[in-house]
């Protein structure tokens, strides 16, 4: 698979939507993470990795999106 998206996005645009960020690092030449509906990163893969002390996605990913998602449960069991 990652052998026929990267042969195919050498003439097209594929758009290519994963959680398995190990997978975006293989196959994809650019990177946008998108938090509740909202662009929060993008660029290449080694841009994006140098935002992170362990130059992984999964890294950048959660320093990212977790600040966000810790505010808002808990924000939801103050009000529940």
């Amino acid at each position: 698979m990652r052998g026929l998206i990267t042969r195919l996005g050498e003439s097209k645009v594929v758009i290519f939507s994963t959680h398995i960020l190990e997978e975006v690092e293989a196959a994809c030449s650019r990177v946008i993470i998108i938090d509740r509906g909202h662009i929060v990163a993008s660029g290449a893969p080694a841009e994006l990795q140098d935002r992170s002390p362990e130059g992984t996605l999964d890294e950048v990913f959660r320093a990212i999106t977790l600040p966000d998602t810790v505010k808002h449960d808990v924000s939801h069991e103050v009000h529940a």
